[in-house]
């Protein structure tokens, strides 16, 4: 079955989300290597939402920000115009406390290293992942950041997943990106006991394509991005459908549409099919990840 790309045309009567927006940017500035992708990824999100940037490292003894750079081992210029805090303690519960605020719009977590969790992150990024109450940006090592105009945001169909979006469409209207909706359907379709309440699946048998593929996508999009997910009106967005292994087509669809940010809602465990898929979209994306939580 080939992709389906509708570009939406009759968004005015969506709603926005009226949340307010938050106007800090943590960047946690632990590990072994100066996160310098996250602290630039960091400074770009700042920009665009107009945004003031926050460094937090954690040390086991009290030190003054002053030492940080030689710590990293990094110019001091790296992290000019950044507000850098030093905590004692626990780093991924220091990191995930300061996310209680709801100051903090986004936490830019660096992959330090290919962990022993579940995720490949390492152990700190896991945990405050796990722990963390902002939105999170995953981001790793070697990628450099050219822009963000393009989103991905895979759907599953159900409105538990489509209500956590909020944040990634505020973030494309600040960016002024386009949204890319990527729904995967399975061949093994689930029971009907299982199918959430409202939720859409992936149409079976189409007569007149045509007429019938644009019309569900229309209907996904409306639905899903604005009545449910509360996207800007303003926001372009395409609608993909795809057939096949959820991660592997996640994956493929992020380099097929030249995208340069993936966000995963998550429901905050690693078991099932929603955590597998989740898991293996972290370990082997290059790209950065917004991870929101449902």
């Amino acid at each position: 079955m080939a992709p389906v790309s509708v570009r939406t045309a009759t968004r005015a009567s969506f709603a926005v989300s009226a949340a307010p927006v938050r106007r800090s940017i943590l960047i946690s500035l632990g590990g072994h290597r100066a996160p310098i992708e996250a602290i630039d990824f960091g400074r770009r999100i700042a920009r665009t939402i107009d945004a003031t940037l926050h460094g937090l490292f954690v040390w086991p003894w009290q030190i003054s920000p002053s030492e940080v750079p030689r710590l990293l081992e990094i110019d001091p210029e790296v992290l000019s115009g950044m507000v850098l805090d030093v905590e004692v303690g626990d780093a991924a519960e220091r990191i995930a406390a300061r996310t209680q605020t709801d100051s903090v719009a986004f936490l830019v977590l660096p992959v330090e290293s290919e962990g022993p969790d579940p995720c490949g992150l390492g152990l700190v990024a896991a945990r405050a992942l796990q722990h963390a109450e902002s939105s999170v940006i995953i981001v790793r090592p070697g990628h450099a950041l050219r822009r963000i105009a393009r989103i991905l945001v895979p759907l599953d169909g159900t409105p538990r997943t489509a209500a956590a979006i909020a944040p990634a469409g505020e973030l494309a209207r600040f960016a002024e990106a386009s949204l890319d909706i990527v729904m995967v359907g399975q061949i093994d379709l689930p029971t009907p006991d299982a199918v959430e309440l409202g939720a859409m699946s992936t149409p079976q048998y189409i007569d007149q394509p045509q007429h019938e593929w644009a019309a569900f996508s229309r209907e996904f999009i409306e639905r899903f991005l604005g009545a449910i997910g509360h996207c800007p009106p303003d926001v372009p967005a395409r609608f993909f459908l795809r057939v096949g292994d959820p991660a592997n087509e996640i994956l493929r669809a992020a380099s097929d549409l030249t995208s340069d940010l993936i966000v995963l809602v998550w429901h905050g465990g690693c078991d099932g099919e929603h955590g597998r898929v989740f898991q293996r979209v972290l370990r082997e994306a290059v790209l950065p990840i917004l991870v929101l939580r449902c």
